[in-house]
């Protein structure tokens, strides 16, 4: 009796710790901006001396693309326990691309949020 008391008390704790931590749209949107700009640099990376402040442009550029797309179509469910973001394309359906949990935020791999930026565009 004494180690079911026990139990439930510890499933209310971790259940409690869930709902207070459960991430919230910013916390999403950092985390997918983050593995987005990752993505950007990773593609305007170069050696070039005469290429390199266009490509600061042009990372930049589309930092701020991607930021105003995920203020528009990026939508976050709380479900209590845990959140997930998914990005609406054009077409109206939604793509799953990241669940949070206990304030940590794990995205899907880069080439989905890939396709789910590029279908939102």
């Amino acid at each position: 009796m004494k180690k079911t008391v026990i139990a439930i008390i510890a499933i209310l704790i971790v259940g409690a710790a869930a709902v207070i931590t459960c991430p919230d749209k910013q916390a999403h949107k950092d985390a997918i901006m983050s593995v987005i700009n990752e993505r950007i640099n990773d593609e305007l990376k170069t050696e070039d001396p005469e290429y390199q402040g266009l490509s600061a442009l042009f990372g930049s550029l589309g930092t701020g693309i991607a930021s105003r797309v995920m203020d528009n179509r990026l939508v976050v469910k709380n479900h209590f326990l845990w959140s997930t973001g998914e990005l609406q394309n054009l077409d109206g359906v939604y793509q799953q691309v990241s669940v949070g949990v206990f304030g940590h935020i794990f995205t899907f791999k880069k080439e989905d949020i890939d396709k789910a930026i590029s279908d939102a565009f």
